[in-house]
């Protein structure tokens, strides 16, 4: 199941360089993996303008086993785990990339949370009468955010040529997603990197676009409004009775020796700097640090009368930053908006997969059955 069609142009691309791989025969003929790439990236007058740096993270050159190994280092998982894909990898490989997902994804079960609409997110004074309990689908979610050496991967893979990534309505803006020196990437960066003592540090300086280009990149999306704060206030229900959920992941008072927020360093700091903040999943840094946007509107649970009417529809960030002052900002009820084009230094992001797109996760033996039948195939030929 795919909802996002960009997911199926990169999981096409990702299957066409493992098939090369591992069936080289099987390519004779066709369009070569480099004429695949060339379509989808942009015009050259563009890739003049923003030259990239020559640090490609995947090639054909690779072997199979160094493929997979290096989309599991480029934080691609889900991409081998997908249908079209899973059933060309070995049974080790497979396993391998299993084990790589649980330790990048924390699991986050089905069930609902509530959802209070903004303006009356203060304390709960309004009751029960102004929330709403939303059903959740299990997905998978990031256990950090994205980092800046997550992200410089989608850089050096050129993602921001791939128009593949990108909604059409958005390319000439691309052009604008530059960092100091005129690169392709996050605003604060210089000449494409990122400084290297900020490497662990969640990426900043990237808008909601680009935040949406690289979960497509990697196989993934951004979270909903909902999911978010299901991951960060677990919450615990028996059929028909209201979910009892938390203010933050460890409990109802934000402690600031959990969370990276006003009176702490100032600063974004390494995603692995609080690890007993974390949900009871193993997901972190979903208070403070930085906020992460999601792929919902700012107003989508608010009632008519609370709505903003902007000229560009914002979209929800979650979960408060390092220069969030107030506590009931970094609480899992809040929710704040931002500009989608806006490239705050504050403002991060992480990903989520839908557990459904994953079927081999649970589908080992077809797969297994799908890649005997390949080696058959061609040991005959």
């Amino acid at each position: 199941m795919f909802p996002d069609p960009t997911f199926r142009a990169a999981t096409a691309t990702t299957g066409l360089c493992l098939l090369a791989l591992r069936h080289p025969n099987l390519t004779a003929g066709n369009p070569s993996a480099d004429s695949v790439t060339k379509s989808a990236i942009l015009p050259p007058e563009v890739n003049a303008v923003r030259p990239r740096p020559a640090r490609p993270v995947l090639t054909l050159h690779d072997d199979a086993e160094q493929f997979v190994a290096r989309m599991i280092d480029a934080g691609r998982t889900p991409l081998l785990l997908r249908s079209q894909i899973a059933a060309s990898l070995a049974a080790d490989e497979l396993a391998q990339a299993r084990d790589a997902l649980d330790d990048q994804l924390g699991l986050v079960p089905a069930g609902d949370v509530i959802i209070t609409p903004r303006g009356l997110d203060g304390g709960g004074s309004c009751g029960p009468r102004s929330e709403q309990i939303v059903p959740v689908e299990a997905f998978l979610l990031d256990r950090y955010p994205v980092t800046n050496r997550d992200f410089q991967a989608f850089v050096d893979d050129g993602g921001y040529q791939q128009t593949s990534l990108w909604e059409p309505a958005i390319w000439p803006a691309i052009l604008q997603f530059v960092d100091r020196q005129g690169h392709s990437g996050p605003r604060h960066w210089e000449g494409g990197c990122y400084p290297a003592e900020l490497a662990d540090h969640p990426v900043v300086g990237v808008s909601w676009f680009e935040a949406v280009a690289y979960a497509r990149w990697a196989g993934k999306r951004l979270p909903t409004d909902a999911e978010w704060t299901k991951a960060a206030a677990w919450p615990i229900s028996e059929a028909g009775t209201r979910p009892r959920q938390q203010r933050f992941p460890w409990g109802d008072a934000l402690d600031h020796r959990l969370a990276n927020v006003w009176g702490g360093p100032a600063t974004t700091t390494s995603v692995f700097q609080y690890p007993s903040g974390g949900a009871v999943n193993g997901v972190y840094d979903l208070i403070g640090n930085v906020w992460e946007w999601t792929s919902s509107s700012f107003d989508e649970f608010a009632p008519p009368r609370l709505r903003w009417d902007t000229a560009t529809p914002l979209r929800s960030i979650r979960g408060g930053a390092f220069d969030t002052y107030f506590d009931t900002q970094a609480a899992t009820t809040f929710a704040s908006g931002a500009d989608p084009f806006a490239r705050a230094h504050n403002v991060g992001f992480r990903c989520a997969v839908s557990l459904a797109e994953l079927p081999a996760l649970e589908n080992t033996e077809a797969i297994a059955t799908e890649e005997s039948a390949l080696s058959d195939e061609e040991n005959v030929a």
